[in-house]
């Protein structure tokens, strides 16, 4: 589990990219202790759709992970809402913002990471809260209007480190989609 001593690690000296392989192993592990073959199950397919989009950034293996008439609701950041089609997106919209996030990468494993405070998992659902942790470039965010920290420039890379939830729900052993909640709120630091 992601604890404070990580976070601080990651802000005494600046910033250290994101790495999804540490959510990858923590759904490992998560999945090694479960008693339950049906959690078991739903944590193995949560770790196909996290390696598919990320590391291996294959749109039909992620896609394969999701009921059809999959819906992701986005709450909290209005600036994530925006760029994720607004607060529910479809099917359709789910895929292309999918396959934007892995030709801008944003849904690289040195780009994103998760952070896991609580972690909950039912015969329905997954959901968990803690931390996301996004890798951007300080050209996009000056781009976007995003005030650099101080002594930041535009050829400086940042992690923005937000408190978020998660809730998935499962229907027929496939993802129904995700409801994300993100405290658009964060902290900028720049990369060491």
């Amino acid at each position: 589990m992601a604890t404070v001593e990580q976070r601080e690690e990651s802000t005494s000296t600046g910033a250290r990219l994101p790495d999804m392989a540490r959510f990858i192993d923590f759904l490992e592990a998560r999945k090694a202790e479960s008693e339950n073959p049906k959690h078991a199950a739903m944590i193995d397919l949560l770790i196909e759709h996290s390696v598919a989009e990320v590391r291996d950034h294959d749109i039909e293996r992620t896609m394969a992970t999701l009921v059809d008439d999959c819906v992701y609701h986005n709450y909290g950041d209005p600036v994530a809402i925006e760029r994720n089609g607004g607060p529910v997106a479809y099917r359709d919209a789910v895929r292309a913002n999918y396959l934007e996030s892995m030709a801008n990468g944003s849904l690289d494993m040195d780009g994103l990471e998760v952070e896991v405070d609580h972690f909950f998992i039912s015969d329905e659902a997954i959901a968990w809260d803690g931390y996301v942790r996004l890798r951007l470039p300080g050209a996009a965010l000056a781009e976007a209007g995003v005030p650099l920290p101080d002594g930041g420039t535009a050829d400086d890379v940042f992690v923005l480190t937000a408190r978020q939830a998660i809730v998935i729900p499962f229907r027929d052993g496939l993802m129904v989609g995700e409801d994300f909640y993100l405290d658009g709120q964060g902290t900028w630091e720049k990369v060491a």
